[in-house]
């Protein structure tokens, strides 16, 4: 449509349909949440999210001991609002095969462990690594989510603790390819 052509009466016509558009699919929305079952919650935890870098507050619905419920945070950044990914915590601590304890390799097959004693392994290990090949045998992986503290924390142990510069986060490596995708 040539811009002569396109009078104020279109204009209308076009936010009218956006407006619409946008009513119909806040209809939608309320009635997919008016259809999910609420369960009854004793107490509400603040967590975060962890499905990617933005790291959402959300809050965690407790009863009996089991998460019934997740909702976004109104205090966190991400002002009370999750995506469906975040929606899905929910579901996470009854995913079949989901591990409750942490695993360490015993001859071919892993076994349960305590959180002691695969600590000690891994401190171990790490140990042992850099005893026989120095500080850049071991590295940091670190990931969008970590808090500032939390970053802060790892990066003064590799660097200044440990002494080697192998420390790196997930969102340089995740996004590249997404940024790439979205050029």
């Amino acid at each position: 449509m040539d811009d002569s052509q396109f009078s104020r009466r279109d204009l209308l016509r076009i936010a009218a349909g956006v407006g619409a558009a946008n009513a119909l699919g806040a209809a939608a929305w309320g009635v997919l949440e008016l259809s999910v079952p609420k369960a009854a919650v004793a107490t509400w935890h603040k967590s975060v999210c962890r499905f990617c870098g933005t790291g959402c507050s959300i809050m965690v619905g407790m009863n009996d001991g089991k998460v019934v419920d997740i909702r976004g945070d109104e205090l966190g950044h991400n002002q009370g609002v999750i995506c469906v990914k975040g929606s899905m915590n929910r579901a996470l601590p009854t995913v079949d095969g989901r591990l409750l304890t942490p695993k360490i390799r015993k001859g071919d097959a892993l076994v349960d462990a305590t959180w002691d004693e695969a600590m000690s392994l891994a401190a171990a290990r790490f140990k042992d690594a850099i005893q026989e090949s120095g500080p850049d045998a071991v590295a940091f992986y670190g990931s969008g989510q970590l808090l500032i503290e939390e970053s802060y924390t790892a990066n003064k142990l590799f660097k200044a603790g440990i002494r080697t510069n192998n420390v790196d986060g997930n969102p340089r490596l995740c996004m590249a390819s997404a940024a790439s995708g979205y050029i």
